[in-house]
């Protein structure tokens, strides 16, 4: 049976999961965080302060190209057969634009949510329709 890999992510959080087939569940893999960036907003009286909210685009193209170098790094040393990418639209685009082909052909199915949060029994529910569960 062969292994596939999901990566569930977003711009600040990713979980890498492997599903090695039916009833077998998932097994986490990674999990990554964004490093915090330096950049701060300076606020009206001059002051800084921590952004909040979305990291900088800068900061999540970066995320994307590491995480698309996981992936690489994945298929290179034949970890797995197929990927599944998790991510909301935004960040599904910075990581389609940081795949190499060979990667990208391997992706079977991508689906447009935030599920960072999700557990792995939930998770395997949403991606039923992806796995074969």
């Amino acid at each position: 049976m062969s292994t596939t890999w999901i990566l569930v992510a977003n711009a600040r959080h990713a979980r890498l999961f492997a599903h090695h087939g039916p009833n077998q569940g998932l097994e986490l893999v990674t999990e990554t965080v964004a490093e915090k960036s330096a950049d701060a907003m300076m606020t009206p009286n001059g002051g800084r302060t921590p952004r909040r909210g979305d990291p900088p685009k800068h900061q999540a193209q970066g995320f994307a190209h590491r995480l698309a170098r996981e992936l690489y790094q994945g298929r290179s040393r034949g970890r797995y057969a197929h990927a599944i990418l998790v991510a909301p639209p935004a960040f599904m685009g910075m990581l389609n634009s940081e795949l190499d082909k060979p990667t990208a052909s391997l992706v079977s199915k991508r689906v447009d949510k935030d599920y960072t949060k999700t557990g792995k029994g939930a998770l395997s529910s949403h991606l039923e329709h992806c796995l074969c569960v």
